[in-house]
């Protein structure tokens, strides 16, 4: 009897030695599993912080590429006010720069709004209302003068204004007996800067030529007598 007891106590401890053991077991592999679940966590976590630095290196850049366009956008923009409607610059130098329509075309289109009567001036110069370059023509015809503004551009005529009168204007030539380019050379050797209007005109029975000069702000208007080649200045 006593022998039964003790054969099962022995098997009763080594039950509980068997569950030990198992619970052991368990336990773990429960502790090695955590740290692959912090690992894992840890691993994510970068990599989502990397997208989105990724994301927002993007939108600086995406940001940087805009802020180049609307400058360049801005720079063309600027650069368009530089010039006048009719494409020469509202500056420019006439001495070294001509407009679309030259002077004797000008002349043309005026004759035929003046019922083609004698010209005794033609002016070239820009227009501050209008924003462009502009001839002014004068032709008389009997009792009439035409006055007629055309476009230099586009050879339009801009305005035609009529007055009566009793002058007798000589006609003007734009060759002879002096060409533009004799006139303003011997205009060039009393004053210097940009020309920024001219005109060739009778009055008074003289003929000449008028250059409007701007140096540095300051206005000269030098005259040249076609016929006598005399050099006036007056400032």
């Amino acid at each position: 009897m006593k022998t039964q007891k003790l054969a099962t106590r022995a098997a009763a401890g080594t039950m509980i030695l068997a569950f030990a053991l198992t619970g052991c077991s368990s336990g773990g592999s429960g502790d090695g599993q955590a740290p692959e679940t912090e690992g894992q966590t840890s691993e994510s976590t970068e990599a989502q912080n990397a997208s989105g630095n990724d994301a927002s290196g993007d939108a600086e850049a995406g940001d940087d590429d805009a802020s180049s366009d609307d400058g360049a956008e801005d720079t063309k923009s600027q650069g368009s006010t530089t010039t006048s409607s009719s494409g020469l610059a509202a500056d420019a130098d006439l001495s070294k720069e001509s407009p679309s329509v030259a002077p004797k075309d000008a002349i043309a289109t005026a004759k035929k709004e003046a019922k083609d009567g004698t010209v005794h001036g033609v002016e070239l110069d820009f227009d501050e209302r209008d924003k462009a370059w502009q001839y002014e023509v004068k032709v008389i015809d009997g009792s009439t003068d035409f006055d007629v503004e055309i476009d230099a551009e586009t050879g339009e005529v801009v305005d035609t204004e009529k007055d009566s009168s009793d002058d007798k204007e000589k006609a003007i030539d734009l060759t002879d007996p002096m060409t533009f380019d004799e006139a303003l050379k011997l205009a060039r050797g009393k004053a210097s800067g940009r020309l920024d209007g001219w005109k060739l005109e009778s009055d008074d029975n003289r003929i000449e030529y008028q250059f409007d000069f701007d140096d540095k702000s300051e206005e000269i208007e030098v005259s040249v007598d076609v016929e006598s080649k005399e050099v006036t200045v007056d400032d």
